[in-house]
């Protein structure tokens, strides 16, 4: 063997070792940056989530006490609350209340474009059939708010996500006479 034909092999042994290193750290590290993004994105959804949560709580919150806070339900307006974005609709019997907000927790108008609708407030006050104290004249109503994520977090596939969903019982008082919303 002559001695210019080693040195060749050499160089061509230790050129392709050196192209299998690299591809292997090319592809270790793609593995890893790949990894590294879902962790990422995951962390994120995380925060989103945790945040979402502490603002449908604080929204849920404020639209049960203001309707507790009304003297009898034949009296909910949406002057109660932000006019210009609830729509209140009542049956005689009971009340429903939305309210829709964007991706910033930005309450909507009612004639908003839809595309913009991130989260949904859903309240419903209708009467317990089982109050206890209907003979002393007390009606009792059942207070249900559900706020909805209607557009999926990253990388998740659920469209509507319900964030919250709260419960509660108000009794109203014998007491009112309900006279074009003014109180008697």
């Amino acid at each position: 063997m002559l001695p210019g034909t080693r040195v060749r092999k050499t160089l061509q042994t230790r050129s392709a070792f050196a192209l299998a290193e690299m591809i292997l750290s090319v592809t270790v590290l793609a593995a890893l940056a790949g990894f590294s993004l879902i962790m990422f994105i995951s962390a994120k959804n995380n925060n989103t989530k945790s945040y979402d949560l502490y603002k449908a709580m604080s929204h849920a919150t404020s639209v049960i006490e203001t309707i507790k806070g009304v003297s009898h339900p034949d009296l909910l307006s949406e002057a109660h609350f932000q006019p210009e974005t609830a729509v209140l609709s009542s049956n005689g019997q009971g009340a429903t209340l939305s309210i829709y907000f964007d991706q910033d927790w930005a309450p909507l108008p009612p004639d908003s474009h839809q595309t913009k609708v991130c989260y949904s407030l859903q309240a419903e006050l209708t009467p317990w059939d089982m109050s206890p104290c209907t003979q002393t004249g007390f009606q009792t109503y059942s207070i249900k708010v559900r706020v909805l994520r209607l557009m999926p977090y990253a990388l998740e596939k659920d469209e509507a996500q319900e964030i919250i969903s709260i419960e509660t019982l108000k009794c109203y008082g014998p007491h009112h006479t309900c006279t074009k919303g003014a109180i008697r």
